[in-house]
């Protein structure tokens, strides 16, 4: 795949990402202002609602203003290139740093669970002396 439509990739997800955040936003602005116009009214057919269509609006707006932007399409080109040359880690590697890290968690865990019960022994035993 190119460049540019690997480019055109990331503006259309972050185009549904925005509509997703624009939508409940809304959603939960007008529920907390109460706002007298109904916020799930429908407008067209069982799937967009008022605040919906209001989402619709900036999801456009915005995408078409990065999307128009030069500077913005010639970075994520330069990200795109700068990541079609990063060496990833093969399956192997993945695997073996992944079984590190939960091992890592689990005696990590451990030992402030120990830590703790110590702690607890101590201030309990300082906070009542006489028990």
């Amino acid at each position: 795949m190119t460049i540019s439509k690997w480019v055109n990739l990331i503006y259309a997800c972050g185009a549904i990402l925005a509509y997703i955040t624009f939508s409940k936003t809304l959603e939960w602005i007008w529920a907390i202002w109460g706002s007298s116009l109904p916020v799930n009214q429908q407008i067209i057919g069982n799937t967009l609602t008022l605040t919906g269509l209001i989402a619709l609006g900036l999801t456009v707006a915005l995408t078409l203003y990065f999307y128009r932007k030069p500077g913005a399409f010639s970075y994520l080109g330069e990200v795109v290139s700068e990541l079609q040359r990063v060496t990833w880690p093969s399956i192997d590697e993945t695997k073996r740093s992944t079984l590190i890290v939960i091992v890592f968690t689990i005696v990590l865990s451990a030992y402030l669970a120990v830590f703790d019960w110590v702690w607890k022994l101590v201030t309990d035993f300082l906070i009542s002396p006489g028990a």
